[in-house]
């Protein structure tokens, strides 16, 4: 089985990720109405969905060193649809919930991003314009990520080495990036001219 091309291993990839991309625009959107009900019960006392959507200070949390101090804040938690399964709990603050929502945006952006990635490159011409103009927003949307953690690490002196180890993986990973964008530029002038060539 070829790498690249009809029928290749990069076209069954982008299968894959495109149904990762649904998976997480699904919790993402989810995701966004749940916090629209939690902010209508914050707003108005309502009980609505009490259970798929709680907002309360014990929202089940168990109790150790690091939930104690936190007993009298107020917590949310969601759960997917007709089950206890949890998909999101925090703090009921306007910073947590702008991260959740941003970091499922981004997942999902990236699963998109890279299915269309592969898919352009599973064509007879993987040097195409499409390839390169998708390759370009990939990277990017990785530069910008990690541009925007790397900002927050240092403005909300944060002190974890993980966090800021992926902010630089990205950053890191959206340059690799350029670069093969870089060889598709030249892969497609060079068949450009060999096409005019024939």
């Amino acid at each position: 089985m070829e790498i690249i091309g009809k029928n290749s291993l990069s076209q069954y990839i982008s299968y894959i990720l495109f149904v990762l991309f649904i998976i997480i625009a699904f919790n993402f959107v989810y995701e966004v109405i749940g916090h629209a009900i939690l902010f209508y019960k914050y707003k108005t006392g309502s009980t609505l969905f009490s259970n798929t959507f709680a907002l309360a200070n014990d929202v089940g949390w168990g109790k150790n060193k690091w939930t104690i101090p936190m007993e009298n804040q107020l917590k949310f938690r969601i759960t997917y649809p007709f089950s206890d399964i949890q998909m999101v709990t925090g703090i009921y603050a306007a910073n947590q919930i702008f991260h959740n929502i941003i970091g499922m945006l981004f997942l999902s952006l990236f699963f998109y991003f890279s299915y269309k990635c592969f898919k352009e490159m599973s064509v007879d011409q993987i040097f195409n314009q499409n390839a390169i103009k998708w390759l370009k927003r990939f990277s990017f949307l990785n530069l910008s990520i990690a541009g925007i953690g790397i900002f927050e690490f240092f403005y909300f002196r944060m002190d974890s080495a993980y966090t800021f180890l992926t902010f630089f993986f990205f950053a890191f990973f959206g340059m690799i990036i350029l670069f093969i964008v870089e060889f598709f530029k030249k892969g497609l002038a060079l068949q450009t001219e060999n096409d005019l060539t024939i």
